[in-house]
């Protein structure tokens, strides 16, 4: 059972993957300047609280050990 559930949860990531594309591609067809300027603040936004994540989680694993 486990081949069929792979299987089907494979196509509906290709499925969903195809969807965001088409759709990416439509609205840059439409607005190319919103669109790019859209994606362009989600690219910066996720950048950054991947970094602010990354730092905060690199804070926690380092302990300093007094003298």
């Amino acid at each position: 059972m486990s081949a069929i559930k792979n299987t089907l949860a494979r196509k509906a990531v290709k499925a969903t993957a195809k969807h965001s594309a088409r759709g990416t591609a439509s609205k840059l067809k439409r607005d190319p300047l919103r669109a790019a300027t859209l994606l362009g603040l989600g690219g910066l936004v996720g950048g950054v609280a991947g970094w602010l994540a990354g730092r905060s989680a690199a804070e926690t694993t380092s302990v300093s050990t007094g003298s």
